[in-house]
Formats: C-alpha cells, structure tokens, sequence
C-alpha cells in the first residue's frame, strides 16, 4: 500500500470514529506515520481527503449498479430474482469495512456539513430515487404493476426506509455488528419491498 493509500484509509477511519471536524491533518499524519507536511504531497487539503472519499464511494457504489436493460432481464425471470440481484449488490458494498465507514461519515457528516448534506441529498437520496422510478416505470410497461400507482411514491416510499435502517445502524445504534446488521437489512428489505409490490401488482 502507497503513502496516499494509507493517508485515505487513516482518514477514512478517523472520520467515521470522531467526525471529520474533530480529526487534524496533524492527528492524520500521527496515524499514517509521517511528517504533517508530507500530507500536502498527495492532498492539499483535509478538504481534498473527504473530497477523494465522497467520489470513491460514489464510484464503487455505481460500479454495482445494474443497466436498466440487465434489469429488463431480470424482471422477465421474476421479480424475486430481479431483486435478490439489486439487493446482493448493495450487501456487497456495506460488507465492505471501509464502504461501511464512509456510509457512516456522510451520514453523520450530513447534519451540520452544507457540503456533505447536498452530496448526501444529491447524489445518495435523488439520483437513488430517480432510478427506483425508472425501474417501477419499466414494471408498468411490463404490466406487473399497476399503470396509475404513483411510480415516485413507491420509490421514495421503499427507498427512504432503506436509508432509515443504514440511519438506525450507523447512527442511532453505533456500534453494532456490521455483518449481523447487514443480514437484517436484507430481510427488512426484501419484506419491505414484497409489501410494496403486493400493493400494486396485477
């Protein structure tokens, strides 16, 4: 592991441990095992880590999604099968220990980070939703849903409790097991949305 990697991987555990007002470059450095000012060589600023953290967590995250077309097929094998897929990619990243903290820095970062909380509402909330959207649109035009049930509140309705559940355990419940915590969210959701889709299905 590189210098840089280690200075991210540091940073995203002190972040997640103390909160990213509460970690200095200095503190960074300690951890690392180098000099503060050696930190300016691969990050300008403390900014510059969190800015390197929120895209990387974006990338992986969108680097499990699946095609709208990749969904189209599953969906015509069954709507257990479509989902079990969706719902192992999502379990794949939070069984990841440093996706898990990052998940836990936006969160917590989000209630007084002006940055953090329009990443959070931008890119985590809305662009989730839209695709949530798309894909209850695409199960009307298949006719496994009813065409005039309302395709945003469906998705906002099943995606806004996902993101209470990672709120209970990355906030209300911290620290808990991350693996047990997982398998729950698989089962909550997977009921979750079975309930949704019984509501409306044809």
């Amino acid at each position: 592991m590189n210098t840089r990697e280690k200075i991210f991987n540091v940073s995203v555990d002190l972040f997640s441990r103390y909160g990213y007002d509460r970690v200095s470059i200095r503190q960074i450095a300690k951890e690392v095992g180098i000099k503060e000012s050696s930190i300016y060589n691969h990050f300008k600023s403390k900014e510059l880590i969190m800015d390197s953290i929120l895209d990387y967590y974006i990338t992986k995250m969108l680097s499990e999604d699946i095609p709208l077309m990749q969904a189209s097929f599953n969906l015509d094998i069954g709507f257990d099968y479509f989902y079990e897929m969706g719902l192992n990619a999502f379990a794949s990243q939070l069984k990841d220990k440093r996706m898990s903290k990052i998940t836990r820095i936006i969160l917590i970062e989000s209630y007084h980070n002006e940055k953090m909380k329009v990443f959070l509402r931008e890119r985590i909330l809305n662009d989730a939703i839209n695709g949530w959207i798309d894909l209850f649109n695409l199960m009307k035009s298949k006719k496994l849903i009813l065409e005039d049930c309302n395709s945003r509140q469906l998705a906002e309705s099943f995606y806004k409790y996902g993101l209470f559940l990672l709120y209970e355990h990355y906030i209300i419940n911290y620290p808990e097991d991350d693996k047990k915590f997982v398998e729950e969210l698989r089962v909550k959701s997977k009921n979750h949305i079975r309930l949704i889709y019984n509501s409306v299905k044809i």
